[in-house]
């Protein structure tokens, strides 16, 4: 008996000296392993308590430690006190060390290649004290593809997704040459919707990073891989809204999808004039890891950082917007901070419509809102680093300007439209065209230059919504639309 409490007591201390080991680590054994998988863990010392976990996969020709140092998201993880874990292509499994996304034992749930990622999973979680709720999947290539497959096989696993150069779930390896003709929004949600067939729950978001110029992975398939996920949100392929020049870089356009709750669900990051791989930031600041190699471009933008953002695991409190996430329409003296660093300029911007009325260049600012729905974001910068911009979205409700009439020429078609069809002609070019629904969500926005445009809302629950029409030099127009 004194034997056995004498083993199990050494059996326990041997798992808790396991546990607490830090660093690179090679995992010998995970599970089953069908898909014949390589497996790397990393931990970062001064990890305590319940903690997200990263799964990152490299492309072709690569192989895990290459792509962990060049991505940087162990730095990342050192900073911010999160898991990784790196599967590894087995050259017996593909010649080119590919992931094999686009075969059918491979990429369908519980089978091949994609079980032994998900046994990835189940051991980090068994061995440590991996947050459940926390679970996210990244790659480049032939692992963004890969990326695809986990979160249309496991959204049950997985919170969100990073796809850097990668195609939809299901395309097939012709994706990757771009698209004679495209599945329709509908038919690439169908396909996310088979790799888990009798699954309910709510599916991961996806954010996704795509050079302009990349021979590998056709370009055209960062639209795809948006038409599929907004489709399986609910959500239209429409953008809420499009940043051009993203984080002060003139050759990166971010757009941005939320469903019909006002949740954002899918970004996309297009870096004009990027071949093939991932977009790096490199240094030592806060925004910055990883380095160049071959598919790793400096391009003053960290495709690791961002995707790390959109997950939400960056623990510094310092750069999270403080203030008011609903506020009413037109309501003022609504205030927002961060945390005041020494030698550093703050530079704000606010959603459409609303203004600053004190605290530009601060670390702190006060507003005065419209009725319109955004992010209220800000941009740190001092002599040798940047960060931002940083957003919070901020809902605006309870508007008192729903029956304004604009003093103009302007025509709105039928204001109960039975079909769903809007029609708009203005006196003068419109810029902005965006409906709030009556939680105060924007459901629609779009940026145009032309005085008549047809709005679909066929696919919009019925109800009263606004809409908000901002014209050529004059005043914004908001009417009330009844959908039945």
């Amino acid at each position: 008996m004194l034997k056995k409490i004498f083993l199990f007591v050494l059996f326990v201390l041997s798992l808790s000296t396991y546990a607490q080991t830090t660093g690179w680590q090679a995992v010998s054994s995970f599970g089953t392993n069908p898909g014949n998988l390589n497996m790397y863990s990393y931990v970062p010392s001064g990890i305590s308590g319940k903690a997200p976990l990263v799964i990152v996969m490299h492309g072709c020709t690569q192989n895990a430690t290459t792509f962990a140092t060049q991505s940087g998201w162990n730095t990342m993880a050192d900073r911010h006190k999160f898991y990784v874990a790196y599967p590894e292509q087995n050259a017996a499994n593909n010649s080119s060390t590919c992931f094999n996304w686009f075969v059918e034992g491979d990429e369908n749930r519980n089978q091949g290649e994609a079980y032994s990622i998900k046994q990835m999973v189940d051991y980090m979680k068994a061995h440590y004290a991996i947050d459940t709720t926390q679970i996210f999947v990244t790659g480049l290539s032939a692992g963004a593809c890969m990326t695809n497959v986990m979160l249309a096989c496991y959204p049950d696993v997985f919170k969100a997704g990073a796809v850097m150069a990668g195609a939809p779930y299901k395309a097939g390896a012709g994706a990757l040459y771009g698209y004679t003709v495209a599945p329709t929004p509908q038919a690439w949600g169908d396909s996310v919707k088979t790799g888990y067939p009798s699954y309910t729950g709510s599916y991961p978001k996806v954010a996704v990073f795509q050079g302009s110029v990349d021979p590998v992975v056709s370009p055209s398939n960062e639209t795809e891989i948006m038409k599929q996920w907004t489709n399986v949100h609910g959500a239209n392929q429409t953008p809420i809204a499009t940043t051009n020049s993203f984080n002060g870089i003139p050759y990166v356009t971010k757009n941005t999808y939320n469903d019909n709750n006002g949740n954002e669900v899918v970004e996309t990051y297009t870096i004009t004039g990027m071949g093939h791989g991932i977009a790096l930031d490199t240094g030592s600041c806060y925004q910055q890891c990883g380095a160049v190699g071959t598919y790793a471009y400096e391009n003053y933008l960290s495709s690791t950082f961002w995707a790390a953002y959109f997950f939400n695991i960056l623990n510094n409190n310092a750069v999270s917007v403080n203030g008011l996430q609903t506020v009413l329409a037109n309501q003022t003296g609504v205030t927002y901070s961060v945390t005041s660093t020494a030698n550093t300029t703050y530079t704000w911007t606010v959603p459409a419509g609303a203004s600053i009325t004190s605290g530009q260049g601060t670390n702190q600012i006060t507003v005065t809102f419209s009725a319109t729905s955004g992010n209220v974001s800000v941009s740190e910068t001092s002599s040798t680093c940047k960060v931002g911009p940083l957003n919070l979205f901020v809902t605006v409700s309870g508007s008192t300007a729903i029956n304004q009439i604009a003093n103009n020429n302007t025509v709105l078609g039928d204001p109960h439209p039975s079909k769903g069809i809007i029609n708009v002609q203005a006196e003068k070019p419109l810029q902005t065209i965006k409906i709030i629904n009556a939680l105060g969500e924007v459901v629609y926005s779009k940026q145009i230059n032309a005085k008549e445009s047809m709005i679909d809302m066929s696919f919009y629950p019925t109800g009263v919504y606004v809409i908000y029409l901002q014209e050529e030099a004059n005043a914004p127009i908001i009417r009330k639309i009844i959908l039945e």
